[in-house]
């Protein structure tokens, strides 16, 4: 009788091992699309914050900007545009900020066997291709710049974005080149693709030859022309 019970009590124990195992994965599997949607409609309210705080600011000028406007005419509080956001700067500057992050997971997401040149060029052109930035106005790009220039406090914000996505791009560099993060190779090839990005859009915007994208192609092309089959 003993053994018996004890035998239960095993399989017992053993059956709800197993039930918690397919839960835990069930749970796993269902909070995942879930998650991806909380992060998707985080950066839906981020970008309609940044959006709003930068048509304001274009129209009336930076300084005449208060975060609890902004929260107004987006339709959330100043406490959720808190939570999103430390400032109005770094409000306006997050879409600029997202587009340069984008090249770091771009290029992690070539082909392995891709030469870097070939696969920075491709990860570069990717951000300006037919579906990349439809979230945004189709004018935002010009506008935007127009607003750093002449925005003094706007620089800080926009240098201080620019050179966290230039880092992560180094490490997504160093990581394909087999290399350890931060190693200056990678720097300096991080650098010269994203100077050769800004080259191409402020020439295009100045001169409107041709597309954007061949123009950025162009551009990052002749800054990567070096790396050969690397």
């Amino acid at each position: 009788m003993r053994s018996t019970h004890k035998l239960r009590e095993t399989n017992t124990l053993r059956d709800t091992q197993y039930l918690c195992t397919v839960v835990g994965m069930t749970d796993s599997l269902d909070t995942t699309p879930r998650r991806r949607r909380r992060d998707q409609q985080r950066d839906e309210t981020r970008r309609d914050l940044a959006l709003t705080a930068f048509r304001i600011a274009t129209s009336r000028g930076l300084a005449n900007v208060r975060v609890p406007e902004i929260a107004a005419a987006a339709g959330v509080s100043p406490r959720t545009f808190n939570n999103y956001f430390h400032s109005k700067e770094e409000a306006i500057v997050w879409p600029a900020a997202q587009h340069a992050a984008s090249m770091a997971s771009l290029l992690r997401d070539r082909p392995a066997g891709e030469p870097l040149g070939d696969a920075l060029v491709a990860a570069v052109v990717a951000l300006y291709g037919p579906e990349a930035g439809q979230e945004l106005p189709a004018d935002w790009l010009g506008d935007f710049r127009d607003l750093v220039a002449a925005e003094p406090s706007l620089h800080g914000e926009y240098l201080r974005a620019a050179s966290t996505a230039e880092r992560a791009l180094a490490d997504a560099v160093a990581e394909r080149m087999g290399a350890p993060a931060g190693q200056l190779r990678a720097r300096v090839v991080a650098g010269m693709v994203v100077g050769a990005e800004r080259a191409a859009v402020m020439h295009w915007m100045q001169t409107r030859d041709g597309s954007l994208a061949d123009t950025v192609r162009t551009a990052v092309l002749q800054a990567t022309a070096s790396l050969g089959d690397a």
